[in-house]
């Protein structure tokens, strides 16, 4: 069992994040390079970002172009559908109707206008979390069978809201608690069209999808409880200090958690940085 222990969280890989996002607002931004930036998969990368800032990357992202296209309104002669196109709309309709729906104003009132700025800031992590002491082993894992209920969405916000609704389901109908009785599994499998969440047991129920976890080598972080925010401060953790102080890098396979006796354990697929 290994530890890190720090006197604060580093945010400087979500900072960095959010800097290329600000340099490159007039162009399409990819969430692939967000992921390289920070480390991590795009499902966790979005966990951690909605827990730190209550939005989604791609809200922020409309936000900060809305601003943008905010300022230039008031301070350049830049043709609406100019604009529109810039930040990224299809349409100068499209791009009017966000912007009335955000600013309550339309681009031409807003140019138009003598009343103050509007704007959505920069967001700025800082040094505030109180989680400083990571625990984890590294093991190498055989072909692991699980049966699974899933749910899929293109949307990130929309794949959080059908999480909680399988939940629901499964204690509904008394089905997550014959699951927890060996662990429960929660499995981020995305893929070019969407995302995909899966809850699975050892346990082969009707409706179940098997799923195979690959084998290979692994980081499992002992969360401590099974608290969301303890588990999102941990993937914090990890993204922001753990990358920089090991020799891992973070493939591209699922990632796991482990429900097991009021605790979490985050499986993190790895292999050396010089491999």
């Amino acid at each position: 069992m290994y530890k890190i222990i720090g006197d604060k969280m580093s945010y400087d890989l979500l900072n960095e994040m959010i800097k290329y996002i600000e340099e490159n607002l007039d162009q399409e931004i990819e969430y692939k390079k967000l992921c390289k930036i920070v480390g991590i998969s795009e499902y966790s990368l979005q966990r951690i970002f909605i827990f730190l800032t209550g939005i989604s990357i791609s809200e922020y992202i409309r936000k900060r172009r809305l601003s943008k296209a905010y300022e230039e309104l008031k301070t350049t002669d830049i043709k609406i559908i100019d604009l529109a196109i810039k930040y990224n709309y299809d349409s100068s309709i499209s791009f009017a109707r966000a912007f009335k729906k955000y600013f309550n104003i339309t681009p031409t009132e807003c140019r138009e206008s003598k009343g103050e700025y509007k704007l959505f800031p920069i967001i700025n992590f800082s040094n505030n979390n109180i989680l400083v002491e990571l625990n984890y082993e590294i093991k190498n894992i055989d072909d692991k069978v699980l049966y699974c209920f899933g749910v899929s969405a293109v949307e990130y916000q929309d794949l959080l809201y059908k999480i909680r609704e399988l939940y629901n389901t499964l204690h509904s109908n008394g089905l997550y608690e014959k699951m927890s009785n060996n662990g429960l599994y929660g499995i981020c499998i995305d893929d070019e069209n969407s995302y995909n969440y899966y809850v699975g047991s050892d346990i082969n129920f009707k409706g179940t999808k098997k799923i195979t976890i690959p084998n290979g080598k692994y980081a499992i972080f002992n969360v401590g409880t099974d608290e969301q925010k303890d588990i999102v401060n941990t993937y914090n953790l990890i993204c922001n200090e753990w990358l920089k102080s090991t020799n891992y890098k973070i493939l591209d396979k699922p990632e796991i958690e482990l429900y097991d006796d009021n605790n979490c354990y985050i499986y993190i697929p790895i292999k050396d940085k010089q491999n």
